[in-house]
């Protein structure tokens, strides 16, 4: 079980592959499937760091709500490098992740080769803002089961969720045995909320690679694309299908545009 010590305490990473180094910024949600495949593609031509965010998985507990800011998590991504003596690194980012993405940009461009934004936002629009005051209300109000019913019709697009139903309703059942935290789940989403990435985005300079798909319910395809249109000479791509979930729902395509943007 891997650890280091970074100023906020002890972080527990993995780490897979060869090659320079790739660290991933991902959320907490997940479906049946998982991202190994996705992560397995990208091992293949990287070494990928993943890591527990403070408050998640076997990492140190989180000291302050405040801790839950992009900002913060920043100081964690580059915690985490210091700790593994790692001078810079590509980070592969998805929907939270790509905001602590660009914050680690905006503090310590220095220390990132390249960026890759999966299912990002620009900014809280009034359709961003509805849909995760609806997820903290369905958190405060739903019981688990159905709570992670709710999560997963959003997240997920319907065929793909046909496809793994059986999986996803083990999912929902496990749920029942670890009921979700309204207030840490509060704290969260409106740490995206309260978060604007158009100050940011025109000072990027590193390769960027921005991918989202048409279908995202959670953070429409808009979004990316004015990311993109904000970053100087970077890429974007338009999936057809995918839902906010790429890396699980189209892990083999993403990984390979990733892996074909970052080694040109």
């Amino acid at each position: 079980m891997p650890m280091v010590q970074a100023e906020g305490g002890e972080i527990h990473y993995t780490r897979k592959g060869g090659g320079s180094p790739l660290v991933m910024l991902l959320p907490q949600s997940s479906g049946p499937v998982g991202i190994e495949p996705f992560v397995g593609k990208l091992s293949e031509a990287f070494t990928v760091y993943r890591y527990d965010q403070y408050g998640t998985g076997r990492s140190a507990p989180l000291p302050t709500t405040g801790a839950m800011t992009m900002e913060a998590r920043a100081t964690e991504v580059v915690g985490l490098l210091d700790a593994l003596d790692i001078e810079h690194a590509h980070l592969c980012c998805h929907s939270t992740g790509c905001g602590i993405g660009l914050a680690v940009v905006s503090v310590a461009p220095e220390r990132v080769d390249g960026l890759t934004l999966v299912s990002p936002w620009e900014y809280a629009d009034r359709q961003l803002t509805i849909t995760q005051r609806l997820r903290i209300a369905a958190a405060e109000g739903l019981d688990p089961y159905h709570y992670a019913c709710f999560n997963v019709g959003l997240l997920f697009p319907p065929a793909y969720r046909r496809e793994h139903e059986a999986g996803f309703e083990r999912m929902a059942a496990k749920a029942e045995r670890a009921p979700q935290d309204a207030e840490q789940i509060s704290h969260r989403l409106n740490a995206i909320l309260s978060y604007d990435t158009r100050p940011l985005t025109p000072a990027v300079s590193c390769p960027t690679l921005v991918v989202s798909a048409r279908d995202d319910q959670l953070m429409p395809a808009w979004h990316g694309r004015n990311i993109a249109e904000r970053i100087p000479e970077s890429r974007f791509i338009e999936l057809e299908g995918g839902g906010h979930m790429i890396p699980e729902t189209r892990g083999n395509e993403l990984a390979a545009a990733i892996m074909a943007f970052l080694n040109t």
